[in-house]
Parts: C-alpha cells; structure tokens; sequence
C-alpha cells in the first residue's frame, strides 16, 4: 500500500532531550514510498484528527507525511502529501481540509534540517539516505518566518512562554551560525549569557514554564497559568525585531 511507510522519524523537543508533557507535541515526520490519492490524504488525515481526542496528554501530534521523491529532492518550501497538527484537527473533521490538492509547507526545511541532525529513527534507514540537506539559508529562513510570526501583533502576549523562547533559539541560531540546531531550551540557556541582563528575567519566566510538569487546563496551556509581564514582552519584543 502507499501509506506503508519507508521511514517515520521523531523531531522536536521530544528528540532533542527537552520533551515535557504538560507542555509540548510529539513531531514526527513520514515517508511513503509515492504520490498518495485523494482518498489515501483523507484518510490519513481523518484518522490522525479522530485518534487526537483520545489522546493521553496535552500535547498533540505534528506531523507531515512526504513520498520519497519530496524527501529526496530540495525546494523551499517542501510539498507534501499529508499534514496534522491540533491547530487543524477541527478543519480537518468538518472535511474543510482540500486533500485533492498538494500543498507546500515552508516549515518543513526546519523540520528536516532537525531530523537529519539530531533527529530520532523510529523505523527506517537513516535520515541522511532520505532526506535531502536543507540549505542554511533555507532553514534560517524558515525559523525566522515562524518568529516574525510570532512578534506580529499580540502573539507574543498570548503566548508568552513558547514565543520567549521561539526568540532565543532564533537569535542564537543567527549568532552561532551554519550548523547550529538547538531546542527552545538549549536557545534559552544560551540567552543566560548573551542577551542583556534586562531580558533575563523574562527568559528565565519562559524557560521555568516550559519545565514545569504542572498539570494545566487546555486554556492555559500558552501562559502556563501566569501572569506576564507585559512592558517586559513588549520591549523583549522589540529588541528582537530590531536584532533581526
């Protein structure tokens, strides 16, 4: 069948050391051996959003389904054949979701350039011998356009933690170079000795966040419970906007 998988490989915090269920997904990206019907996206799609409301912590999936042609082979952005994540779960149900045609997802150079590094087999070969190396322009690309999304209106206030420490990895992506990967963790330790000291308490917010394993409501879930600062995001914000 098409939807027998070459490969299923684990990226994200949950590869990188730093997965903590009251706060993140599980990332995941798929190789099919070719092009998928209509039907077959649909399928996939429907199951992965009908698992979701069983599923055992707050987190959810994230994951993409490529052939192996769309692995082997660059551009930016990469197409697919499948995508799931909760932010689509209800479009998905309601078959909202356009599964006739295939799509691109910009993000999908970080998320490969991720699996290739420090990524996780869960079956299959390597990574190498099936995905394609991403540029490194292709993936700062990729990060910084999620940041600026991010930075754009009150994003960064209704979702303080996530957005605090998107900012540091990006930064010390920058700073460090072609080669850097870091988690959003590793990007927060990082910030400890580079950012100014007005920012680090603010950091430091973030990053006991994400730690904590306190159990959250779903509404929660983006500020943890807590109250934020909001001068201190805004002029975080701000500094960020001006560094890139």
């Amino acid at each position: 069948m098409r939807l027998d998988p070459v490969g299923v490989y684990l990226h994200g915090s949950l590869a990188m050391n730093c997965f903590y269920r009251a706060k993140s997904d599980v990332d995941l990206l798929v190789v099919v051996p070719e092009t998928l019907s209509e039907a077959e996206r649909g399928h996939a799609a429907r199951a992965l959003a009908q698992r979701s409301g069983d599923r055992p912590m707050l987190g959810d999936l994230e994951l993409s389904v490529l052939t192996v042609e769309q692995a082997a082979n660059h551009q930016h952005p990469r197409p697919f054949e499948v995508h799931y994540s909760a932010a689509w779960t209800a479009e998905i149900l309601a078959d909202r979701v356009d599964c006739g045609t295939q799509h691109s997802d910009p993000d999908l150079a970080a998320h490969i350039t991720v699996v290739r590094q420090r990524g996780a087999v869960v079956s299959g070969p390597s990574p190498a011998d099936l995905f394609a190396e991403v540029p490194h322009d292709d993936y700062l690309a990729a990060i910084t356009s999620d940041l600026h999304e991010v930075l754009s209106g009150d994003s960064l206030l209704s979702a303080p933690y996530y957005g605090v420490l998107n900012a540091c990895r990006v930064l010390a992506t920058l700073k460090l170079g072609p080669g850097t990967v870091l988690s959003k963790e590793e990007g927060a330790v990082w910030a400890r000795d580079s950012l100014p000291t007005a920012h680090l308490p603010l950091v430091e917010q973030a990053l006991s966040c994400y730690r904590s394993a306190r159990p959250v409501a779903p509404q929660d879930r983006d500020t943890d419970g807590h109250d934020w600062d909001t001068d201190a995001l805004l002029t975080f914000r701000d500094a960020v906007r001006a560094q890139l």
